[in-house]
């Protein structure tokens, strides 16, 4: 199929998962177009190497945009006008998708043309906020099908709009059973559009001989973007625990975001300089490396209560699992799905940097770490995988056609 992907921003480095999902849908045969709304980032940002390999042609507003308008006021002028009082009004309640909806409505119509022009056979987005409803616009306007996938934020913190987004695609996709439920209670009553659980995936490298025990210090790693609902903040505290025990630790925390500054200034109130390191920003191949040298991965997610955002299933935790790590994660939203308590890993309640220190120390037993790493590597290539996956994906869309085709 020709595919359209329709992205807030292309290529971002902390969606690892996008990049490898159209990186694997290429591989499988498909071919891809990348629609993003916002421009990528400058040519001396920090990038995957993979980003470089992909054929995916990206699209790029140029004069096209300018006159799409014309263009579609000419063509179908109801329609583009409906739509636009449409996208306004239905998203009236939530500041930011009402700026959204206008910010984007210029970069919607000129979407809708040139996807008319490559031919597209299905748009995706992923994000049920501003790049599903910009996929909706073209499906408006050139009756492309649409489908979507559900992550996080976008369910959980900005609902406008969803049910109609819901009932016009001809699918929609969650990555968790726990996001599945809640898109079941907004669809519409009388809207027939598949709910399909599609985790995303992640490649499992081949099996890597056991880690060496180490000496006293336990070497921990955390990677995740330095928002709040990453729950660094309690993984800091939960070291602050285990330093007043005694108990010996390196913390490596990879990732960039607003939350940098705070988190070095909580360290140095802590005194841990000297035992945790704020890493930056990193791409999946550093990431790897990382994930060679270290024991345990943590990450304690919290929801943030000011505007609900939370995790959907942390790709970062799948990538630990898959490399045979022990990890520590909290029994939050999709988390559960992925790593079974005692099972493939340790879950603590969020926010409660006691249970995580507590668990901390747990891991110190290599026996329970070797256990819960070949337990977890077990389920990410059963459940997690990238190729089969995305092979799903591709069977939805092509279920999705035949179904148009038929009726």
């Amino acid at each position: 199929m020709k595919l359209g992907y329709v992205l807030s921003r292309y290529p971002l480095l902390s969606e690892t998962f996008i990049l490898r999902e159209i990186w694997e849908l290429e591989r499988q045969g498909q071919q891809v177009a990348v629609y993003p709304l916002r421009h990528a980032p400058g040519a001396r940002a920090k990038s995957h190497p993979r980003v470089a390999a992909l054929r995916a042609r990206t699209w790029r507003a140029g004069w096209l945009a300018a006159g799409s308008h014309l263009y579609w006021l000419r063509r179908r002028p109801l329609r583009y006008l409906a739509t636009l009082a449409e996208a306004a009004a239905r998203n009236s309640g939530d500041l930011n998708l009402e700026l959204g909806a206008l910010a984007y409505w210029g970069k919607a119509v000129a979407i809708a043309r040139q996807a008319r022009r490559d031919r597209i056979e299905q748009m995706h987005a992923h994000y049920a906020t501003h790049p599903a409803l910009v996929a909706w616009v073209v499906w408006r306007l050139t009756g492309i099908p649409y489908s979507f996938t559900v992550h996080a934020h976008d369910l959980f913190c900005h609902r406008a709009m969803l049910g109609r987004k819901i009932a016009a695609a001809s699918a929609v996709v969650a990555i968790s059973e726990y996001n599945r439920r809640l898109l079941e209670a907004a669809r519409p009553a009388r809207a027939a559009t598949p709910l399909q659980v599609v985790h995303c995936g992640v490649e499992v490298p081949p099996p890597s001989p056991p880690r060496a025990r180490g000496g006293r210090a336990l070497r921990i790693l955390s990677v995740g973007s330095l928002q709040a609902y990453k729950g660094h903040r309690v993984l800091i505290s939960a070291c602050a625990l285990l330093r007043r025990r005694g108990l010996g630790f390196q913390c490596r925390i990879v990732g960039a975001g607003p939350l940098q500054a705070a988190l070095r200034r909580q360290i140095a109130r802590a005194g841990l300089e000297d035992s945790i390191q704020l890493a930056g920003a990193a791409t999946e191949e550093e990431v790897a490396a990382e994930l060679r040298q270290t024991q345990v991965f943590a990450l304690p997610s919290v929801r943030v209560p000011r505007t609900g955002q939370m995790e959907g299933i942390p790709v970062a935790l799948m990538e630990a699992m898959a490399a045979s790590l022990a990890v520590v994660a909290s029994r939050l939203s999709g988390i559960p799905e992925l790593v079974g308590d005692g099972v493939e890993g340790l879950l603590v309640p969020p926010g409660d940097a006691a249970a995580l220190a507590h668990a901390l120390e747990r891991l110190r037993d290599p026996e329970l770490r070797q256990r819960l790493g070949r337990a977890g590597r077990t389920k990410v290539a059963a459940e997690f995988s990238l190729a089969a996956n995305v092979a799903r994906l591709a069977e939805l869309w092509q279920g999705t056609r035949r179904r148009e085709v038929a009726a």
